[in-house]
Formats: structure tokens, C-alpha cells, sequence
């Protein structure tokens, strides 16, 4: 359902010396209370992922690792543990198996995931903080409560957070996206419905229940939801606070708009260049309903 499969794979890698030069630079512009975050697609396809995520513990940074959880057997599960990373995020949309495949497009990957997830509980003495995310969708929209609960008594698990679907990777910017055929099927169609989840996680919430989302990012979840065309958040955070780096090594300070370098340069030569400023000045004026808006980089100050 996010279409990450659709990108292509650079024609020329990045080598593992040149992530480790780039990621010993971000002491250069900041300090190693940040977070660095390991994503894809599917991270655990990296050969070389341990390495990466064990250079970055040892330079003092947080480390965070997002998967499917198909990969992960006993013998990675130990590779994760002993590379210090300091949070596992396992992608899991649905308590119901027929549903969660649907969604992946991979029969089995419930299972798996599962799997990974009893693999971990056993672990847990020497594991990370264990986080599960699900993205708010039509085709699950049923499901999520049992999901939170489940999560909240499972006491391995620290946190359950959420995302609102928005429209795939690697597709035309459109913002009735969710009207077309082809990606309808995505967007929860009874309106009373969403609220009521929306407003039962708040009050789970309210309840000590272990949910990572702050209430007002939830109540950000169901304006969006009642109004997706016309929903804009009063200011966008990214620019100063947060950098992206794709698997082409380009650098962004938004996914959305034009790279401001690649890894290959001074961090703190791009960081602080007249490309990024135009860029942190177009972030100011931006009014898209994007990804990072909402789900990836919220702020409740900023709501």
C-alpha cells in the first residue's frame, strides 16, 4: 500500500565508508541527541545494515530500525541485539492475518511478522524499546482496537503508535488521490466510524494505554480524515530540526522538494548553503496535506 517497491535501486551503491564519513559529519551540525532513523523499504535487505547501525550507536547517536519483521529469525534477531540499536519499529496493521496480508500484498507476511515479534519476547532481556506501528486505513479500520489492546497487554511491547494513510510513494502528487480506483480501497469510507477509533484511541490514551501518538496528533488524524482536500496544518517542522539521505545518497530537508547536496559533500558546507536556505524558505510557504506534515515529523506545539 505505500508502492516503496516501485523505486528503482541506484546504479551505483554508496559504500559503507562513505554512510560511515556521512554519519560521523552529523556531530558537525548536531549534537548526539538526535535520532537516526533506518528505514526503506525493507532495511534488513542491506547486507551491510548491522555495521551501519553499530558504527552509529558507538558515535553515541539513537538509533531506530524499521521492518516488516520477514526477515527476522533468531540468528538476526541476536545481530540486531548486538548492534545497540535502541528501537525496533515492526510495521503491523491489523490483529487479523487474511487482513494484514492484504495490505502487505504477501501472503504470509502476518506470520512472519508474528514470528519475528515471539522471537523478540524472548529476548527481551537484552533487547531494545519494542515499538509496533499501524497505518490507519479502510481495510482495517475494524481491527485496530484489538490491535492496541493486544499490544498494551503484551508487556515486551513498550508502544503502539499510528499513521494516517496518505497517497502512496512514487505516484503524481494528487490531492484526491483517494477518489481514484485504483487507491480507493485505501481510504476508510464511513466517516462516524473513523471518528468513533479515532476518538476510542484518545480515550485509551487518556486511560495510561501504551499509544506513542499525542492526543492532538490523533485529533489532527480525524480532521484530516473528515476533510483530507482541505486539511492543512498551521506551520511544517522540517528544515532546521531533521534531514533525509535516500539509498542514492542525495540529501533533503523535504522529500517533496529539491535535494539540497549528497553525503558526498561537507555536511556543514550543504547544512548551511544558499541551495538549503531557499528550500527552508519554500518549507515556509508550503500548504501540502503531505506524509511528513501529519505522521513523521508532528509537533503538538505546532497543531
Amino acid at each position: 500500500m505505500c508502492r516503496m517497491w516501485q523505486c528503482q535501486r541506484p546504479p551505483e551503491g554508496i559504500t559503507i565508508e562513505e554512510w560511515k564519513n556521512f554519519i560521523d559529519n552529523l556531530k558537525n551540525v548536531f549534537d548526539t541527541n538526535m535520532q537516526i532513523q533506518f528505514v526503506g523499504g525493507e532495511p534488513l535487505m542491506r547486507r551491510d545494515i548491522f555495521e551501519l547501525i553499530e558504527f552509529t550507536s558507538g558515535k553515541g547517536f539513537s538509533t531506530t530500525m524499521t521492518t516488516n519483521g520477514y526477515m527476522i529469525d533468531r540468528v538476526t534477531a541476536k545481530r540486531i541485539v548486538d548492534s545497540g540499536l535502541t528501537t525496533l519499529v515492526l510495521s503491523l496493521d491489523s490483529f487479523k492475518e487474511e487482513t494484514h496480508d492484504f495490505l502487505r500484498g504477501q501472503k504470509g507476511a502476518y506470520r512472519k511478522a508474528m514470528e519475528a515479534l515471539d522471537i523478540l519476547a524472548g529476548l527481551k532481556g537484552d533487547f531494545p524499546h519494542i515499538h509496533v506501528v499501524a497505518t490507519i486505513m479502510g481495510p482495517n479500520i475494524d481491527d485496530l482496537e484489538d490491535l492496541t489492546e493486544w499490544a498494551n497487554r503484551e508487556a515486551f511491547i513498550n508502544s503502539i503508535s499510528f499513521q494516517a494513510i496518505m497517497q502512496p510513494f512514487y505516484t503524481p502528487p494528487d490531492d484526491r488521490w483517494y477518489k481514484k480506483e485504483e487507491f480507493s480501497f485505501l481510504w476508510p469510507k464511513d466517516v462516524e466510524k473513523v471518528k468513533g477509533v479515532i476518538r476510542m484511541l484518545i480515550s485509551l490514551k487518556e486511560r495510561g494505554y501504551k499509544i506513542n501518538n499525542p492526543i492532538l496528533q490523533l485529533r489532527a488524524f480525524e480532521k484530516y480524515f473528515l476533510n483530507p482536500e482541505g486539511f492543512v496544518k498551521n506551520r511544517c517542522n522540517l528544515g532546521y530540526n531533521s534531514l533525509t539521505v535516500n539509498s542514492y545518497g542525495k540529501v533533503f530537508l523535504c522529500l517533496a522538494l529539491e535535494p539540497i547536496g549528497t553525503l558526498k559533500e561537507p555536511l556543514y558546507k550543504i547544512w548551511h548553503s544558499e541551495k538549503a536556505e531557499k528550500v527552508r524558505k519554500k518549507i515556509t510557504t508550503c500548504k501540502n496535506n503531505c506524509k511528513s506534515l501529519i505522521n513523521c515529523f508532528f509537533e503538538e506545539e505546532n497543531s
